[in-house]
């Protein structure tokens, strides 16, 4: 590639990031990967865009030849590491990690991403090694407090959990976010040792904490979860599926309230031989961009404009394929699918959909006390946990009845409770032959970034059943706000 060539592609990149285009930004990047022109730090800002649209081979070509470009430079290696493991190459992070000098980006920061790659690896013993160097070189680091306590149960006597808890007094001149992070963890310690007052009064200021910076729109979502079910019909999804050629049976759907129980179901169906692999892809997002309106309209208009149905079903499948590759099928676990399920019922009609279904307190509990990195700010509140969950409650209820053929219902407790009568069905939905290794999901080697880390590592038990009773006190407010909303609407069919 030419300077002059070179130098209109990018012109091209810069010109489609500001005016939005998806498809435009790619075909420059692409073309610039391809002739691989001297852009020296230009190349990390190409891998930024393509790791958000979901084109991880190009997103790591390019992030390579940033490193390239910087031979010399640590700081290049750590920003390569830290694009591997956001993209859940957890391995190949922890190699390139190798590679990095111990005081990049800082000695305590350093350890920290080595620890919470090994905890998510499932190398514990690892983990608390490196996150307790990092709470050496710098005691008000909460975020490896959190993930020290999310690495094991820190029942009473442990003396990493009683580490945590010592770390109080010092931890109120801590900054706000580390502050945040030590009354999560903290709270995680207190829940295993059953006790539940400080367990939460810890959860309670953590969260009180986020929700000042993070702060829940109610309208939003509401907006949204109505925007999505607009105009999508059984006839409007037939007329579309009928559009679709290419095989749409690769990605398997596992949906559901946050904690409800999806984890444990994408590990079951990880653990089959057929299955290549599973996370919270979200990549139906990538596919809404390309639309106007995440309701109906948004898809005709674009069938109007002269767009295929079959390229934006190829699109979904190629960026899944990106992360988990052509053979095999994977799960898409991610947490919006309800508000993509229009979309999902019309592009990918041989898609299976399995969603979660868990006892309103109990859930709500868990999320509570559970600090999410992203999105979900509903989180931080009770009452507002309350109009979050009765929105996806009336949108089960909505699909499921549009759409019965292709979600199943699947409860958290029958499952837990009656594993050998609960998986075969969960197969038998995705078309997949049983094998004994499904029924053992926690001897499942692999890799888990969520904040179900640790129970996925655990034989499938009815545990979690109850959890929240030793707290029904402190949550009223849910429980009012729930019942409230939950009265008035429609019985689940």
């Amino acid at each position: 590639m030419t300077e002059d060539e070179a130098v209109t592609q990018l012109r091209r990149f810069v010109a489609a990031l500001e005016k939005g285009s998806r498809r435009d930004a790619n075909d420059a990047a692409f073309r610039l990967i391809a002739g691989n022109p001297p852009l020296g730090d230009r190349w990390q800002s190409i891998a930024r865009v393509m790791q958000t649209n979901g084109e991880y081979a190009a997103a790591h070509t390019a992030m390579r030849r940033y490193a390239e470009h910087r031979p010399s430079d640590p700081h290049a290696r750590f920003a390569q590491a830290a694009m591997l493991a956001q993209t859940g190459m957890l391995e190949q992070a922890w190699q390139t990690m190798g590679q990095v000098p111990f005081g990049v980006p800082t000695p305590s920061g350093h350890h920290y991403i080595r620890g919470t790659i090994a905890v998510n690896l499932g190398e514990i013993d690892q983990a608390e090694h490196h996150l307790l160097a990092a709470l050496d070189g710098d005691p008000a680091l909460g975020q490896a407090m959190l993930s020290l306590a999310a690495a094991r149960k820190r029942k009473a006597g442990d003396q990493i959990g009683d580490r945590i808890l010592s770390a109080e007094p010092a931890m109120a001149k801590a900054p706000d976010l580390e502050r945040a992070h030590f009354h999560y963890a903290a709270g995680r310690v207190h829940f295993d040792r059953r006790e539940a007052e400080s367990a939460f009064r810890h959860f309670s200021a953590g969260a009180d904490l986020v929700r000042t910076w993070r702060a829940y729109d109610a309208a939003s979502d509401l907006r949204d979860a109505q925007e999505c079910r607009q105009g999508f019909d059984r006839e409007l999804v037939c007329r579309i599926n009928d559009q679709i050629t290419v095989d749409t049976a690769q990605p398997i759907f596992v949906t559901g309230l946050p904690r409800s129980g999806t984890t444990l179901v994408e590990q079951i169906l990880v653990s089959h031989s057929t299955v290549s692999g599973g996370e919270e892809l979200g990549r139906m997002a990538v596919v809404r961009r390309d639309l106007e309106s995440l309701s109906a309209r948004g898809l005709t208009e674009y069938l109007a404009r002269g767009g295929k149905a079959d390229d934006l079903a190829s699109l979904y499948l190629h960026l899944g394929q990106e992360r988990f590759g052509k053979e095999g099928r994977f799960v898409d676990k991610a947490l919006n699918t309800s508000r993509f399920m229009g979309l999902i019922a019309a592009l990918l009609p041989k898609a299976p959909v399995i969603w979660l279904r868990r006892d309103a307190v109990d859930c709500a509990w868990s999320a509570y006390r559970t600090y999410f990195i992203h999105g979900l700010d509903w989180s931080w509140n009770l009452e507002d946990i309350a109009t979050h969950f009765a929105l996806e409650d009336e949108l089960f209820r909505h699909w499921s009845a549009l759409f019965p053929d292709r979600i199943l219902a699947v409860d958290y407790q029958k499952l837990v409770e009656s594993p050998e009568t609960e998986i075969p069905r969960i197969l038998d939905h995705c078309g997949l032959a049983a094998e004994p290794q499904v029924f053992r999901p926690h001897e499942t080697k692999r890799v888990v970034s969520t904040a179900s880390v640790m129970q996925v590592r655990e034989p499938i038990n009815t545990g979690a059943i109850g959890a929240a009773d030793p707290y029904r006190a402190h949550l009223v407010p849910f429980i009012e706000r729930y019942s409230a909303i939950t009265a008035a609407a429609p019985a689940t069919p």
